[in-house]
């Protein structure tokens, strides 16, 4: 009759192993965080500084009609009186 010493278990992993485990799945986390929320908002953010740094220029307008010669804008409130 023989008897067998073997572990009842495998053994598990080394703490280094198990720390190697843990800073991929964090930095995976970050990674899945950063593209899937922050990246919209700062898409988002450029799109409107973009907006409104262009927005003055296209309003900009260029007239040859009375109101050009003498520099005042000929709409808005008031546009009637000189």
């Amino acid at each position: 009759m023989s008897v067998q010493t073997s572990a009842s278990r495998p053994a598990g992993k080394s703490v280094g192993a198990a720390t190697v485990g843990l800073v991929v799945t964090l930095v995976v986390f970050v990674v899945v965080f950063l593209a899937f929320l922050i990246a919209p908002l700062i898409l988002l953010g450029l799109a409107f500084l973009g907006y409104t740094i262009m927005r003055p220029r296209a309003d900009r307008h260029t007239s040859s009609g009375p109101g050009a010669a003498s520099g005042v804008s000929n709409h808005g409130f008031g546009a009637g009186t000189q």
